[in-house]
């Protein structure tokens, strides 16, 4: 289903994950730091960086033991703020193209979403179903932990990327919890100017 609103367009949609093993050597890496940097245990196993290309639909995370048919849950918070299901397909045999080098750390699916994707626009890839919902913002945020507190989404720009970002409360004001990097060379601008507090070293 796809929902519009005056501030942006939300896709739902649900997909079904296919199996998945890690790849030590099928995965993506910035030039210094991981694409997926470290965070909290409860969080670095369960959120990773997804993209759609002209061929497929990837995610990079740090986690090899997803199964075929696992869902999870993409959020695009770059302009329109979208968020979609999708489904594993199985190990990717080329790494997501996330970042600049290769980073064995993570590990890459490939993935099936149900509803179309704006292309080499980096999600926040998150596994399960959780309700994702839009605020007057037009960020988008999640309870991804059924604990009656609100996560929320971020990305913004740098010189050699975008820097994706979930936290407790609202982005820059509450606590950050987990942060990645999509490698993009002179794509300034996309998003707003990344702050000191988006840009944590890995």
């Amino acid at each position: 289903m796809l929902f519009r609103s005056p501030l942006c367009t939300v896709i739902v949609a649900s997909i079904t994950i296919m199996a998945c093993s890690k790849t030590p050597s099928g995965t993506v890496a910035s030039t210094s730091t991981s694409s997926v940097a470290a965070s909290p245990a409860s969080y670095t196993p369960r959120i990773g960086i997804g993209v759609s290309t002209g061929s497929r639909t990837c995610i990079a995370i740090r986690n090899g033991n997803l199964s075929t048919g696992t869902t999870v849950t993409m959020v695009s918070s770059i302009a329109p703020v979208t968020f979609t299901q999708a489904t594993i397909d199985g190990v990717a045999q080329q790494p997501c193209p996330v970042t600049q080098n290769v980073d064995t750390t993570v590990s890459n699916y490939n993935v099936t979403p149900q509803g179309p994707l704006q292309k080499l626009s980096p999600m926040i890839v998150v596994l399960g179903t959780p309700v994702v919902t839009i605020n007057s913002n037009n960020v988008a945020q999640a309870d991804l932990d059924q604990n009656s507190q609100t996560e929320t989404f971020r990305a913004c720009s740098a010189d050699t990327g975008i820097h994706l970002t979930v936290w407790r409360g609202a982005p820059l004001q509450g606590t950050l919890l987990w942060h990645g990097f999509y490698y993009e060379a002179n794509n300034a601008g996309i998003g707003p100017a990344c702050t000191p507090a988006e840009t944590p070293a890995s």
